[in-house]
């Protein structure tokens, strides 16, 4: 079988963050979206972390408790995640990511968010990789 890369894969322009989105915003942008993680971008689309429902649940938890003040993306982001490259094999993305609890995957260009994987869409193409052994 041929090497298959994340560009088989991969979504274009995905659903973004940009930082310093009130939380409020990326609430209402990951429920929109039906995204249960999002890629969070600077102003040159450059990849600074993923935020997902779950951070956005803490941070609603811990501010409505405290009466804190305004929560942005860069507060509750994630910025240790797992990215991949355009030109990584999907087969070694399928042992990398097994082990994690991402549902999105973010694909890094040159420094910058160009697309993103979808676990389901890792999960579709092995499915249909072993089809065809059948």
């Amino acid at each position: 079988m041929s090497i298959q890369t994340v560009q088989k894969i991969m979504k274009k322009q995905p659903v973004t963050v940009q930082c310093n989105t009130p939380l409020t915003d990326i609430i209402d942008t990951l429920i929109s979206s039906q995204k249960p993680q999002l890629p969070v971008v600077d102003s040159n689309k450059a990849l600074i972390g993923v935020v997902s429902l779950i951070d956005c649940q803490k941070a609603l938890l811990i501010s409505a408790y405290h009466c804190d003040k305004p929560v942005k993306v860069n507060d509750v982001m994630a910025k240790e995640f797992t990215f991949l490259s355009i030109n990584e094999d999907l087969s070694e993305v399928a042992i990398k990511t097994q082990h994690l609890s991402e549902n999105i995957f973010p694909v890094v260009d040159n420094g910058k968010l160009v697309a993103i994987v979808n676990r389901a869409d890792l999960l579709l193409h092995l499915q249909n990789n072993l089809a065809l052994c059948a």
